[in-house]
């Protein structure tokens, strides 16, 4: 056992530890960030689930809103990125009187753009919804537009959450920003197992469920601040007022990530679109297959997650080494990892796929894009979605925006359509362009990574 031991302490040293980072650090960082991405997408997966119940229409409103939610979503969530970039640089530099200032700046700049956009689309829902996904059924459509209000509510108090959650991540602490997720998710899942599956309340289940558990998450980020005042140098009066030459700066610093979600789930809600064209069964069947896929991106989306402090900090000390060790360790570790998840996943597929209640016919469809994307997975994925982790952490964002931008529109759109609708291969030529989009968009980022531009810039000045 001793033997064991020895050799995996020494596995771990040569590709997870550098000149000043050990690789204890990096997987206790790591771990709480998997577990947490593990009951995001579990919670996602049994809402799916849950939701079944009352329908292919309750499926299909839910998930096109729900590409609308990441859509918008992301545009706090890019703040809060911007805050751990920000926090993360300044950290490891060792500056710390400038912490509290930015942890005001994210969580504030999250909430005032949370409030902007709950306010425009609450008030154009209806319209947004007839624009977008108007070929859909009235009963779609009708579903779609509670679930959005409902949505929206919660924007303000999900804000407070996600600012919260980069300040923390910033420093390191992701436990605790794990402690902050589960609570929130837990809380959802419980109303939504009353609401849902006991009161069989449907959509209107699944929103008050979100807003309560919002709410109580949101209460909870400002006392988890409190209690990790001493690590940000924070005094609560910090808090009490925005300041909003630090909101422009983390702002500035997420520009490029809410502009690169901005294209990517852009061009995801265009998919919808076309979707929608094939009918209310194939909006299930992309529902429930995104579901299932979501399980084994799991993990590699943990390590897309954990990734930008571990470089932002190195970045922060100079250290290149460093920065660039760990990201091709990260990318190695979510192929293994994608191998390992999709073989294990692979063989309980028909018995899985019966917790959504599907049609019998969509389910062939759901098994070949299924196929196509667990064999893409390993190849390419990890380039595509880990690897622009670090070069954003590094200040390298405009260029992954650039590049994202172009692969999004020009191939997963323009090709997408042309082989999905114009020449009638659906969904799965849809998933299968898509899959090919991940390899291009990855092959360049490893390009950048080999050069020495992605890390000229960094967030120290200014």
């Amino acid at each position: 056992m001793s033997r064991i031991r020895h050799r995996l302490q020494t596995l771990l040293t040569r590709f997870f530890s550098g000149q000043d980072i050990s690789y204890r650090f990096v997987f206790a960082l790591l771990i709480p960030v998997v577990i947490d991405q593990f009951f995001l997408v579990s919670f996602n997966f049994i809402n799916t689930s849950m939701i079944s119940s009352s329908g292919t229409a309750a499926i299909s409103a839910v998930n096109m809103v729900g590409s609308v939610n990441i859509f918008l979503v992301q545009f706090f969530v890019a703040i809060g990125l911007g805050g751990t970039v920000l926090i993360s640089q300044h950290y490891g530099h060792k500056d710390y009187t400038v912490l509290a200032k930015i942890v005001n700046g994210t969580v504030y700049g999250a909430v005032l753009v949370a409030i902007l956009l709950a306010a425009v689309f609450m008030g154009l829902h209806r319209q947004i919804l007839a624009l977008l996904f108007g070929h859909a059924d009235k009963a779609v459509l009708d579903g779609a537009a509670t679930y959005m209000v409902g949505i929206l509510l919660s924007y303000p108090c999900q804000a407070v959450v996600e600012g919260t959650n980069g300040s923390l991540r910033g420093v390191g602490r992701t436990k605790t920003s794990l402690q902050l997720s589960l609570t929130m998710n837990a809380i959802y899942l419980a109303f939504n197992i009353l609401f849902v599956s006991i009161l069989h309340m449907g959509i209107i289940g699944l929103t008050i469920s979100l807003n309560i558990s919002r709410i109580l998450a949101a209460v909870l980020a400002i006392w988890m601040l409190y209690r990790n005042r001493a690590i940000f140098n924070l005094r609560m009066r910090v808090l009490k007022h925005p300041s909003f030459a630090m909101i422009r700066r983390v702002i500035i610093v997420a520009i490029p990530f809410a502009a690169e979600s901005t294209f990517f789930n852009g061009g995801k809600i265009i998919m919808q679109m076309m979707i929608v064209s094939l009918g209310t069964d194939m909006i299930a069947a992309n529902a429930i297959g995104g579901s299932w896929i979501g399980l084994s991106e799991i993990m590699p989306a943990a390590l897309s997650t954990a990734l930008v402090p571990i470089v932002g900090q190195s970045i922060g000390r100079r250290n290149i080494h460093d920065a660039r060790k760990l990201t091709k360790s990260f990318v190695v570790l979510g192929s293994i990892l994608f191998i390992t998840v999709d073989l294990l996943l692979l063989p309980i597929f028909p018995v899985g796929i019966r917790l959504f209640n599907p049609p019998a016919a969509i389910v062939p469809v759901i098994f070949r894009f299924y196929l196509i994307t667990i064999v893409m997975h390993c190849l390419v994925w990890p380039a595509s979605f880990v690897l622009p982790s670090a070069l954003r952490a590094a200040g390298d964002g405009p260029f992954t925006t650039t590049v994202s931008l172009l692969s999004m529109w020009l191939f997963r759109i323009g090709v997408g359509y042309y082989v999905g609708i114009v020449l009638g291969y659906g969904l799965v030529g849809i998933y299968l362009i898509m899959c090919l989009e991940w390899g291009i968009r990855g092959g360049i980022f490893l390009l950048r990574f080999r050069g020495e531009k992605w890390y000229q810039k960094n967030f120290l000045k200014g």
